[in-house]
């Protein structure tokens, strides 16, 4: 299946770039829920409360719009870890442990999107791969940044641990939000203990 490029047009005002906003989050919430498949662009459409023709004029394709999720994704997650890696010297492990996990809440409809996608566009998958090699190696360098004195191959495998402790955040957070335990607050002190270590090196 080959994806077409991700908007057909790309919007010229402030109105057109609102409205390709809450056309991708429609998107990203209905593949989320339904999965990709069984999603349909009249489905999009209408979660987003525009019309069909408003849909096809900045995605020509269900593809088209998946594939733009995507980049929003990686965007978003690469621009909020170079954020943290300015921010990251003097923050203390429990704040550095939060701004972490924040990140990962505030993607999390991007995420499951982006999982949702992976078995069925082409490309994603193995996109999601490497994604997920640059968000290790700029978690590496906010634990450098953190703490100057760690070395690279350290600071390599612990996020590469802490990647997989992230991972871990929405299904706790929808766990939680289903009545379940509060495990968010935990996986928080957890990450803050773990980071405490690392930097301690």
């Amino acid at each position: 299946m080959s994806i077409e490029a991700p908007i057909a047009k790309a919007p010229q005002r402030a109105r057109g770039v609102q409205r390709v906003a809450e056309l991708l989050d429609a998107g990203a919430a209905l593949f989320a829920e339904n999965g990709y498949e069984t999603t349909t662009m009249t489905q999009i459409a209408q979660r987003a409360g525009a019309s069909i023709g408003s849909l096809y004029q900045f995605f020509p394709s269900k593809e088209a719009l998946a594939e733009a999720l995507f980049v929003r994704y990686v965007e978003r997650v690469a621009s909020m870890l170079e954020d943290l890696a300015k921010r990251a010297p003097g923050l203390p492990p429990p704040r550095l442990a939060d701004r972490l996990i924040d990140l990962m809440l505030k993607v999390r409809s991007d995420r499951d999107s982006a999982a949702a996608l992976s078995g069925s566009v082409s490309g994603i998958v193995e996109r999601r791969k490497s994604l997920r090699g640059a968000t290790r190696r700029q978690i590496a360098a906010i634990l450098r940044a953190a703490s100057p004195r760690l070395r690279e191959k350290a600071a390599a495998e612990a996020a590469a641990m802490i990647g997989h402790v992230l991972k871990l955040v929405p299904t706790l957070a929808k766990e939680q939000e289903d009545g379940g335990q509060p495990l968010v607050p935990q996986v928080r002190k957890m990450l803050a203990a773990y980071i405490e270590c690392v930097v301690k090196r």
